[in-house]
């Protein structure tokens, strides 16, 4: 049997819903949000109904003949990149903790960016330091989400 790269790419993301969907269940709930018509498994719950749905019609559709099989889907593909990001998101969630959000964050986008092909200090840092600082605004300053500042700073007084 032979399968294009659509229809693999939609059984990836109907396995990828059906395990999300089941681990919803695990979020856990404040006392009296048991009947509450949204709390916080709400979001979750739609988002994989939403994902499980949309790659079904995209299995049970008519296979698009240009797609091609799934061997042919992988050749030429330009893999190191993809393993220099998976590297960086690796480092990102190692550092946080340490250098604090702002600190990690500016540098996982300055050196995504330039796995992407930037090489512009200018634009590298104007890019990334407004986003991480308008972000970290957005989490602290409005929604009153708590970020540590990093166990460097503690260190340092």
């Amino acid at each position: 049997m032979s399968i294009n790269r659509d229809k693999f790419g939609a059984l990836l993301f109907l396995c990828l819903a059906l395990i999300y969907g089941f681990y919803v269940d695990d979020i856990p709930l404040l006392f009296g949000d048991e009947d509450a018509p949204f709390n916080a498994q709400t979001l979750p719950n739609a988002l994989a109904w939403i994902l499980g749905v949309v790659s079904f019609i995209q299995l049970v559709m008519p296979a698009n003949q240009e797609a091609g099989n799934l061997s042919a889907a992988f050749r030429g593909l330009k893999w190191g990149p993809v393993v220099q990001l998976a590297v960086l998101m690796v480092f990102y969630g190692f550092t946080i903790r340490y250098l604090g959000f702002l600190i990690s964050t500016t540098i996982f986008l300055v050196g995504g960016f330039a796995v992407l092909g930037e090489r512009r200090i200018k634009v590298l840092l104007g890019a990334s330091i407004p986003v991480v600082f308008i972000f970290w605004y957005l989490l602290t300053q409005l929604m009153g989400i708590y970020l540590a500042p990093g166990d460097i700073f503690e260190m340092l007084g």
